[in-house]
Protein backbone atom coordinates (compact mmCIF):
# COMPACT_ATOMS: atom_id res chain seq x y z
CA UNK A 1 0.00 0.00 0.00
CA UNK A 2 0.70 3.65 -0.29
CA UNK A 3 2.60 4.62 2.72
CA UNK A 4 0.25 7.96 3.06
CA UNK A 5 -2.79 5.12 2.78
CA UNK A 6 -1.49 3.30 5.50
CA UNK A 7 -1.03 6.53 7.49
CA UNK A 8 -4.42 7.68 7.26
CA UNK A 9 -5.46 3.86 7.92
CA UNK A 10 -3.55 3.86 11.25
CA UNK A 11 -4.59 7.53 12.03
CA UNK A 12 -8.63 6.45 11.55
CA UNK A 13 -7.98 3.26 14.24
CA UNK A 14 -5.43 5.46 16.66
CA UNK A 15 -8.10 8.15 16.53
CA UNK A 16 -10.88 5.55 17.69
CA UNK A 17 -13.22 5.45 15.03
CA UNK A 18 -12.38 1.99 13.90
CA UNK A 19 -11.38 -0.79 16.37
CA UNK A 20 -8.83 -2.33 14.78
CA UNK A 21 -6.82 -2.36 11.61
CA UNK A 22 -7.51 -5.68 10.00
CA UNK A 23 -11.50 -4.43 10.20
CA UNK A 24 -10.40 -1.78 7.26
CA UNK A 25 -8.23 -3.90 5.47
CA UNK A 26 -7.65 -7.55 4.47
CA UNK A 27 -4.71 -8.95 6.40
CA UNK A 28 -3.22 -9.79 2.22
CA UNK A 29 -3.60 -6.39 1.55
CA UNK A 30 -0.56 -5.55 4.01
CA UNK A 31 2.73 -6.49 3.35
CA UNK A 32 4.86 -7.36 5.75
CA UNK A 33 7.05 -3.84 4.76
CA UNK A 34 3.82 -2.22 5.41
CA UNK A 35 3.80 -3.54 9.23
CA UNK A 36 6.95 -2.11 9.44
CA UNK A 37 6.06 0.67 8.56
CA UNK A 38 2.87 1.47 10.13
CA UNK A 39 5.05 0.41 13.22
CA UNK A 40 7.21 3.17 12.74
CA UNK A 41 4.76 5.55 11.92
CA UNK A 42 3.12 4.85 15.15
CA UNK A 43 6.11 4.76 17.05
CA UNK A 44 7.82 8.06 15.41
CA UNK A 45 4.47 10.12 15.07
CA UNK A 46 2.62 9.20 18.11
CA UNK A 47 5.07 8.58 20.58
CA UNK A 48 8.03 10.56 19.40
CA UNK A 49 10.60 7.88 19.69
CA UNK A 50 13.81 7.70 17.35
CA UNK A 51 15.18 4.41 16.37
CA UNK A 52 17.29 3.77 19.22
CA UNK A 53 14.57 4.51 21.81
CA UNK A 54 12.11 2.13 19.68
CA UNK A 55 14.65 -0.60 19.67
CA UNK A 56 14.95 -0.24 23.44
CA UNK A 57 11.42 0.36 23.98
CA UNK A 58 9.03 -1.85 22.22
CA UNK A 59 7.07 -4.61 23.41
CA UNK A 60 4.02 -6.57 23.06
CA UNK A 61 2.38 -4.82 25.31
CA UNK A 62 3.52 -1.28 23.86
CA UNK A 63 2.24 -2.82 20.48
CA UNK A 64 -0.69 -3.50 21.69
CA UNK A 65 -1.27 -0.10 23.50
CA UNK A 66 -0.97 1.17 20.07
CA UNK A 67 -3.51 -1.05 18.35
CA UNK A 68 -0.67 -2.96 16.49
CA UNK A 69 -0.41 -6.38 19.04
CA UNK A 70 -2.47 -8.59 16.28
CA UNK A 71 -0.98 -7.20 13.02
CA UNK A 72 2.45 -8.28 14.35
CA UNK A 73 1.63 -11.31 16.14
CA UNK A 74 0.12 -12.53 12.92
CA UNK A 75 2.73 -11.37 10.32
CA UNK A 76 4.39 -14.33 8.59
CA UNK A 77 8.01 -14.58 8.79
CA UNK A 78 10.30 -15.74 6.34
CA UNK A 79 12.05 -19.04 6.29
CA UNK A 80 15.48 -17.86 7.49
CA UNK A 81 13.80 -16.10 10.76
CA UNK A 82 12.84 -18.07 13.91
CA UNK A 83 9.63 -16.98 15.94
CA UNK A 84 11.93 -15.52 18.51
CA UNK A 85 14.24 -13.42 16.36
CA UNK A 86 10.36 -11.69 15.13
CA UNK A 87 11.28 -8.73 17.17
CA UNK A 88 14.45 -8.27 15.36
CA UNK A 89 12.70 -8.64 12.47
CA UNK A 90 10.28 -6.16 12.82
CA UNK A 91 13.15 -3.76 13.12
CA UNK A 92 14.39 -4.94 10.24
CA UNK A 93 11.21 -3.67 8.61
CA UNK A 94 10.81 -0.43 10.14
CA UNK A 95 14.40 0.88 9.62
CA UNK A 96 15.18 -0.70 6.36
CA UNK A 97 17.35 2.23 5.82
CA UNK A 98 19.98 1.12 8.53
CA UNK A 99 20.46 -2.48 6.74
CA UNK A 100 23.77 -2.76 5.25
CA UNK A 101 26.71 -5.02 5.02
CA UNK A 102 25.63 -6.26 8.69
CA UNK A 103 22.34 -6.09 9.42
CA UNK A 104 21.14 -8.87 11.52
CA UNK A 105 24.78 -7.50 13.76
CA UNK A 106 23.21 -4.47 13.98
CA UNK A 107 19.07 -5.40 15.42
CA UNK A 108 20.99 -8.15 17.34
CA UNK A 109 23.28 -6.01 19.01
CA UNK A 110 20.81 -3.43 20.05
CA UNK A 111 18.68 -6.15 21.37
CA UNK A 112 22.04 -7.16 23.67
CA UNK A 113 22.39 -3.44 24.69
CA UNK A 114 18.96 -2.66 25.65
CA UNK A 115 19.49 -5.80 28.29
CA UNK A 116 22.59 -4.70 29.25
CA UNK A 117 21.56 -1.63 29.89
CA UNK A 118 18.88 -2.32 31.72
CA UNK A 119 16.25 -1.52 29.45
CA UNK A 120 14.67 -5.02 28.69
CA UNK A 121 14.72 -7.34 32.02
CA UNK A 122 15.50 -10.16 29.98
CA UNK A 123 16.36 -11.54 26.71
CA UNK A 124 13.48 -13.32 24.73
CA UNK A 125 13.10 -16.79 24.94
CA UNK A 126 15.34 -19.32 22.73
CA UNK A 127 17.45 -15.60 21.84
CA UNK A 128 20.68 -17.83 22.87
CA UNK A 129 19.25 -21.55 23.33
CA UNK A 130 17.61 -21.95 20.28
CA UNK A 131 18.99 -23.34 16.56
CA UNK A 132 21.63 -21.63 13.75
CA UNK A 133 19.74 -18.62 14.86
CA UNK A 134 20.84 -18.58 18.32
CA UNK A 135 24.11 -19.61 17.94
CA UNK A 136 24.98 -16.81 15.73
CA UNK A 137 23.11 -13.90 17.79
CA UNK A 138 25.70 -16.01 20.95
CA UNK A 139 28.53 -15.40 18.53
CA UNK A 140 27.52 -11.19 17.35
CA UNK A 141 27.22 -10.54 20.68
CA UNK A 142 30.45 -11.68 22.27
CA UNK A 143 32.14 -10.05 19.05
CA UNK A 144 30.27 -6.92 20.12
CA UNK A 145 31.22 -6.81 24.18
CA UNK A 146 34.94 -7.42 23.36
CA UNK A 147 34.59 -4.39 20.80
CA UNK A 148 32.84 -2.12 23.07
CA UNK A 149 33.51 -2.89 26.33
CA UNK A 150 37.38 -4.85 26.29
CA UNK A 151 38.41 -2.36 23.57
CA UNK A 152 39.34 -5.23 20.72
CA UNK A 153 39.63 -4.32 17.68
CA UNK A 154 41.27 -6.93 16.20
CA UNK A 155 40.93 -11.01 15.82
CA UNK A 156 44.44 -11.27 17.98
CA UNK A 157 43.27 -8.91 20.70
CA UNK A 158 40.35 -10.60 20.78
CA UNK A 159 42.09 -14.17 21.50
CA UNK A 160 44.59 -12.65 23.51
CA UNK A 161 41.75 -11.11 26.06
CA UNK A 162 39.92 -14.09 25.77
CA UNK A 163 42.99 -15.91 26.90
CA UNK A 164 43.48 -14.23 30.35
CA UNK A 165 42.25 -14.33 33.66
CA UNK A 166 40.05 -10.88 32.66
CA UNK A 167 37.87 -13.72 30.54
CA UNK A 168 35.96 -14.90 33.24
CA UNK A 169 34.95 -11.46 35.17
CA UNK A 170 34.20 -9.97 31.61
CA UNK A 171 31.89 -12.59 30.62
CA UNK A 172 29.79 -12.00 33.88
CA UNK A 173 29.99 -8.53 33.94
CA UNK A 174 28.53 -8.50 29.92
CA UNK A 175 25.97 -11.36 30.91
CA UNK A 176 27.20 -13.90 27.91
CA UNK A 177 29.18 -16.49 31.29
CA UNK A 178 26.02 -18.77 30.94
CA UNK A 179 26.00 -18.58 27.23
CA UNK A 180 29.57 -19.46 27.52
CA UNK A 181 29.37 -22.13 29.86
CA UNK A 182 26.29 -23.93 28.44
CA UNK A 183 27.69 -24.11 24.64
CA UNK A 184 31.67 -23.54 24.93
CA UNK A 185 32.61 -24.73 28.47
CA UNK A 186 36.37 -22.00 28.01
CA UNK A 187 36.13 -18.42 26.86
CA UNK A 188 39.01 -19.42 24.30
CA UNK A 189 36.45 -21.67 22.96
CA UNK A 190 33.12 -19.17 22.68
CA UNK A 191 35.85 -16.43 21.02
CA UNK A 192 37.32 -18.63 18.03
CA UNK A 193 33.96 -19.82 17.20
CA UNK A 194 32.58 -16.36 17.43
CA UNK A 195 35.53 -14.96 15.20
CA UNK A 196 35.24 -17.79 12.78
CA UNK A 197 32.04 -17.44 11.73
CA UNK A 198 31.28 -13.52 12.59
CA UNK A 199 34.74 -11.98 12.66
CA UNK A 200 35.38 -8.31 13.41
CA UNK A 201 32.88 -6.32 12.59
CA UNK A 202 34.12 -3.58 10.32
CA UNK A 203 35.02 -0.32 12.15
CA UNK A 204 33.05 2.85 11.00
CA UNK A 205 29.83 1.20 10.31
CA UNK A 206 26.68 2.17 12.24
CA UNK A 207 26.59 -1.36 14.95
CA UNK A 208 30.46 0.16 15.96
CA UNK A 209 29.68 4.10 16.31
CA UNK A 210 26.75 2.76 18.79
CA UNK A 211 29.06 0.04 20.45
CA UNK A 212 31.35 3.11 21.13
CA UNK A 213 29.16 5.35 21.94
CA UNK A 214 27.29 3.48 25.12
CA UNK A 215 30.29 1.58 26.35
CA UNK A 216 31.73 4.73 26.87
CA UNK A 217 28.37 6.01 28.48
CA UNK A 218 27.93 2.47 30.69
CA UNK A 219 31.60 3.16 31.86
CA UNK A 220 31.98 -0.87 32.08
CA UNK A 221 35.24 -0.82 30.20
CA UNK A 222 37.01 1.33 32.74
CA UNK A 223 35.91 -1.39 35.42
CA UNK A 224 38.01 -4.09 33.36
Amino acid sequence: MEKVDLCYLYDVVYSGNSSAILHEVSRDALSNSDIGYLCRYACEYYLHWGSEETIHKLSKPVLQMMKLGNLVEEMKLPLEISPPEKMVYLYSLMYPEYLGRFPKEFFVTAFYRSVFTGHRKEFPRCFFSGGYGAEQNARICLIYALQAFAGCRTSRDCIRFMSSRQAIPFLKEVKLYYVMKRRYKTPIAYVNDALAMVGILEPGSMCIDLCVRHAASSGVADRM
